[in-house]
């Protein structure tokens, strides 16, 4: 009896520091994070994936389109250096028909 009485003892000073080692080990471990799960992670990582696409397709069409309206400028501005000074000759030859017409309808009109 006596070795079975020893066995439960033995037993018990077992349990106790078992129970005081585990008890310690928490205590020097650090708390842990709450892990995310993968599935959100890779809905994550799709979403900025996604968002980053759509800001360097945004960032290539306003590059275009500058690009684009840059060229229309110069056009219009190579085509005004071309045909301003035949524009200004035809705005002149028009004003001198119209004082033309102008003198010759007063004349008349005194005239009668």
């Amino acid at each position: 009896m006596s070795d079975s009485g020893n066995s439960a003892q033995v037993r018990m000073v077992a349990e106790q520091v078992a129970d005081a080692a585990i008890t310690r080990f928490h205590q020097q471990q650090a708390p842990m994070k709450a892990e995310i799960p993968a599935p959100l992670k890779w809905a994550g990582a799709l979403a900025v994936a996604v968002a980053t696409a759509g800001i360097v397709a945004l960032c290539l069409w306003v590059v275009s389109t500058l690009s684009q309206l840059q060229q229309t400028v110069t056009r219009i501005d190579e085509r005004q250096q071309i045909n301003g000074p035949a524009i200004g000759g035809r705005l002149d030859k028009i004003e001198e028909r119209l004082s033309a017409v102008e003198r010759t309808g007063h004349s008349k009109g005194a005239g009668e």
